[in-house]
């Protein structure tokens, strides 16, 4: 069901020459498709949050702690995604899974955005918030798995906490951005839309950053 996402086979080795320049490019861009990406699911995690007050001034028959339900939806189907999906992701291609992951989050955004009748139901908006949280949790795993294929035992620590940053940037840019979609749309429906359109684009830049392995490049492994 999932082959598309699977590792692809491996080429002939490359000649000793071209190893380091290759593994040298290689790295810089896979590190760049997993720290942008990662940051990317930051920015479409809990925008429904920044909509509140808007969703109880359009909806007064909703209180605020109904409305804080589908963030307790969306924080538990994270945690279990992070822990299930992890198992999905080490037998599959990070390519695809960190962008689909993204690609799926944004796309809840874009339901919220278009379907106004959602709105209607807190049982719907807690299910959707839901799918959105489960789709988050793709995103650290690949991340892990691309950094151990491409980064050696004692590169780990600076790697890892270097990739962490990503944790900061997508958490202090999601209001900005927000801000900049309903500056430019005069809607707060933008605070969903306009972050999912910007990060289905950046979804797209981390599949064309990302690689599998070295291996699959003709590289030894790391």
């Amino acid at each position: 069901m999932f082959a598309f996402l699977k590792p692809t086979p491996h080429p002939p080795r490359l000649p000793e020459a071209q190893i380091d320049p290759v593994y040298r490019r290689l790295r810089l861009q896979v590190f760049a498709g997993i720290f942008f990406g990662y940051a990317a699911y930051y920015l479409v995690r809990k925008n429904l949050s920044l909509a509140i007050p808007d969703i109880l001034k359009d909806y007064p028959q909703y209180s605020k702690a109904e409305l804080g339900t589908e963030m307790t939806g969306l924080s538990i189907a994270y945690g279990f995604s992070k822990f299930l999906m992890g198992s999905v992701s080490d037998r599959s291609n990070p390519r695809y899974f960190l962008p689909l992951g993204l690609r799926l989050s944004c796309a809840v955004l874009i339901v919220f955005s278009l379907v106004k009748e959602i709105y209607l139901s807190l049982s719907a908006m807690i299910v959707l918030q839901t799918l959105n949280g489960w789709f988050n949790g793709m995103g650290w795993a690949p991340c892990g798995k691309t950094m151990v294929h491409w980064f050696s035992t004692k590169e780990h620590g600076r790697a890892v906490s270097i990739r962490n940053v990503a944790h900061n940037v997508g958490g202090a840019l999601v209001a900005t951005i927000a801000l900049w979609g309903v500056t430019m749309f005069y809607d707060w429906d933008a605070k969903l839309y306009f972050n999912a359109m910007v990060f289905t684009v950046v979804a797209v830049a981390a599949f064309i950053l990302i690689r599998d392995t070295p291996q699959r490049f003709g590289l030894p492994p790391i």
